[in-house]
């Protein structure tokens, strides 16, 4: 039996909508015991993977919600009173139920309240049976009769449900009649405040709003568990028998002996299960000599002193010696470690090295507890909130591998009886890679974020994020790789920016870092090599993280109308031609008019055609822009910015974005000024570059420079923030800046608008 899902509404900051949370379960594999230590270690791992759930997301995005919850939970049963208080309860709409039904409502509307329309909390649990040995007779027979049902699977699943079971459960009004008076009782009392002019009248309201939300603490609410479509509520029921939850808190370092306790409990569990013959020997050996050098040096005198006062008839000594190995590990046994030829105590140990072996400690503890009757008979679940805690990256990024391998060589063969599930919260990312690396899966990771005031969960799955869509199996590897190496902050972010190279990456870092409003917020920039940020659509379409795509219009060209040659004599230069207008230049070809396969992906969702042809998809991408300076694409939470129209010319990347909007002001040429000292930094020896001055013509050669500058991409982008800092600082200050091209300007501003909701 095991726990399939959690529904959660109205609790703490979860809203009306109900937010559901899935859980991962998995099966010990059979193991023959004859595998070497790696294959054990390796199993013991995807197994760890595969049965834990990752619970990830910001601070105060209620991950410790959840584990709370299922404490609560775990105890209950049904008619129990004052369970939750009313900071359980989701306080905005508390709020707006009281001036909705208080203020606003007359004492007669009041009375005619029906109790379905009191506040309350409603959860639904979900448990699966998998096990033809589960037993089930700790549900109520009324539970059984409707709240169980059979589940069809497919033989090729790997984990087959006989059976599941869903529980509603609802903390709700009792007695409707008594909760009503009260409510009067409070609204007349406001009515007396109402009438009421002197200073005090703001107290007075608090003090009535809190008496309203004492209501919610007290003997008026009761826990109720409710069969599927039924009004009435079980009359005897009880998780205890069913849910039970340990939790391994974030801070598991206690004292200065948490470690030698950690390392007792390790080493006692090795040798318990692998029947370690030898120590039990010795310790037997310790038993038999104590016992001899005892009754021979010490029995006699204590006997000696006792037969003074009573006869030896009636109190007879015997000595016995109780040696065993835990109390020699818990109180003779000093743990150190050597630095150079000093012994360090272990007070001194890391704290996240130490943390580490704790969990080690109460992971082997927990699997110990629950014998075979206890698995079948409950659903097992052993909670680990942030185990990253004094622990450096690399140790967090190793997490799962850890754990795993200290549970393989300490439980010996015991993992082929017990099965149970494992719940991590984190706020890390190397824990999230660990868990990905591990299972090489985005499988069994939820989300926790927010939507307006109230908290939502999303499950990540690789079908969740593959549904629908047409990729390969080699494309979403990347995505996973991807993820893992240098997207995972990405669950983290209060707003996510994706852009093609380095150069964007550069810019907009330095853009966001000085920029008054957004360097407040959690923003990640991505870099995502080429115009491949739609392959992460899904992703952020699911996890509904507001993101704005910077990617380049990257208009087709042929290879001629690419080719550029620059003399060092007198011969004409070969310069490639800007584009000044789309229509014209498009108006026969036979192909997609951009090589974007961002671009490409976004416009197919605007004409709701996934398998638009080109002379559709032209069609759409010219009428869009018609001469203008931005391409903009909204898409579910997702904003797409392009390069348009830009001082009578197309530009088709970044760097010919901030050339084209910079190389023709109005401000006394401020920004043609900056321009070519950027463009002279970058390459201060290339003809066309070396000896540029305010009255050169820069505009018409864009397409020229873009081909140059992506041979020193990097130092463009560094260049305009090396030329800004020194600027900033030089005294006498110099005068260097550079204009955001439009659809800059617009992304960043579509942020600031976000933040300001």
């Amino acid at each position: 039996m095991y726990l399939k899902s959690l529904s959660i509404k109205n609790y703490r900051k979860y809203g009306e909508e109900a937010q559901v949370i899935n859980f991962a379960h998995s099966k010990w594999p059979e193991m023959s015991g004859y595998e070497e230590e790696p294959e054990k270690i390796n199993i013991t791992e995807k197994y760890i993977s595969k049965n834990s759930s990752l619970i990830v997301g910001k601070n105060n995005s209620g991950k410790s919600t959840i584990i709370k919850l299922l404490n609560t939970l775990q105890n209950s049963k049904s008619g129990s009173r004052s369970v939750f208080k009313y900071t359980d309860f989701n306080l905005k709409i508390l709020s707006d139920w009281y001036h909705e039904n208080i203020d606003n409502k007359s004492q007669e509307e009041i009375e005619s309240t029906d109790k379905f329309h009191f506040p309350k909390l409603e959860f639904q649990l979900i448990l699966g049976i998998d096990d033809g040995n589960d037993l089930i007779s700790s549900f109520e027979d009324i539970l059984v009769v409707s709240g169980i049902k059979t589940v069809e699977t497919q033989e090729t699943q790997e984990n087959q449900d006989i059976a599941e079971v869903t529980i509603d459960i609802k903390y709700e009004v009792a007695d409707e009649k008594s909760f009503r008076e009260e409510i009067i009782k409070l609204k007349n009392s406001n009515s007396e405040t109402d009438n009421q002019q002197d200073k005090n009248i703001v107290y007075k309201k608090e003090i009535q709003y809190r008496q309203f939300l004492g209501l919610f603490s007290s003997n008026y609410f009761v826990l109720n568990f409710y069969p599927i479509g039924r009004e009435e509520p079980a009359k005897e029921f009880s998780l205890s028998s069913l849910l039970k939850v340990e939790t391994i808190e974030a801070n598991t370092v206690k004292s200065d002996k948490t470690l030698s306790q950690a390392y007792n409990k390790i080493v006692s569990t090795y040798i318990k299960n692998n029947d370690i013959v030898e120590i039990n020997s010795l310790v037997d050996d310790i038993n038999y000599q104590v016992k001899d050098m005892v009754d021979t040096n010490i029995k006699d005198i204590l006997q000696s002193a006792i037969s003074s006062i009573e006869s030896i008839k009636n109190l007879e000594m015997n000595l016995h010696p109780d040696v065993t190995l835990e109390k020699i590990f818990a109180n003779s046994i000093i743990y150190e470690y050597q630095e150079g030829n000093n012994n360090i105590p272990e007070s001194q140990f890391g704290m996240g090295y130490t943390n580490l072996m704790v969990i080690i400690a109460k992971i082997v503890d927990y699997i110990e507890l629950y014998n075979e009757k206890d698995i079948n008979g409950s659903v097992n679940i052993l909670c680990i909130e942030e185990p990253e805690s004094f622990m450096h990256p690399q140790m967090q990024e190793l997490f799962i591998k850890n754990i795993s391998k200290a549970i393989a060589t300490l439980l010996g063969k015991k993992q082929q009886l017990d099965t149970f599930q494992i719940i991590i919260t984190t706020h890390s990312t190397h824990i999230l890679n660990s868990k990905i690396q591990s299972g090489n899966t985005l499988n069994n990771i939820s989300y926790l974020g927010q939507a307006g005031a109230n908290n939502i969960i999303k499950n990540i799955s690789d079908e969740a994020i593959i549904s629908g869509r047409d990729i390969d199996k080699k494309a979403y590897e990347y995505i996973k790789k991807y993820l893992r190496l240098e997207l995972s902050d990405i669950f983290f972010a209060d707003a996510v920016i994706l852009v093609e190279g380095v150069s964007e990456e550069t810019y907009l870092r330095y853009e966001i870092d000085k920029h008054p409003k957004l360097k407040n917020h959690h923003i990640k920039v991505f870099r995502i090599d080429g115009a491949y940020a739609h392959q992460f659509i899904s992703l952020l379409v699911l996890l509904k993280i507001k993101t704005v795509i910077f990617t380049d219009l990257d208009l087709k060209r042929s290879e001629d109308e690419k080719k550029i040659d620059i003399k060092d004599n007198d011969e004409p230069d070969v310069i490639p031609s800007n584009i000044p207008d789309l229509r014209e230049k498009y108006r026969n070809i036979e192909s997609f008019l951009t090589t974007n396969g961002t671009i490409q992906y976004f416009i197919k969702k605007m004409l709701n055609k996934d398998e638009a042809k080109y002379d559709e998809f032209n069609k759409e991408i010219v009428e869009i822009l018609d001469n203008k300076e931005e391409l903009i694409i909204e898409y579910e939470n997702i904003s797409m910015y392009s390069q348009g129209k830009i001082n009578g010319y197309y530009a088709t990347s970044f760097e010919e974005a901030i050339v084209l909007t910079n190389s023709v002001d109005e401000e006394q040429n401020k920004y043609k000024k900056s321009l070519i000292k950027l463009l002279k930094y970058v390459h201060p020896k290339m003809k066309y570059f070396e000896f540029l001055d305010e009255n050169s013509e820069i505009a018409n050669k864009s397409y020229m420079y873009q081909i140059k500058l992506s041979d020193g991409k990097s130092k463009f982008s560094t260049g305009i923030v090396y030329l800004s800092v020194d600027a900033e600082v030089s005294v006498p200050a110099k005068e260097f800046s550079i204009k955001r091209p439009k659809y800059i300007e617009s992304g960043l501003a579509s942020l600031c608008d976000y933040f300001k909701e």
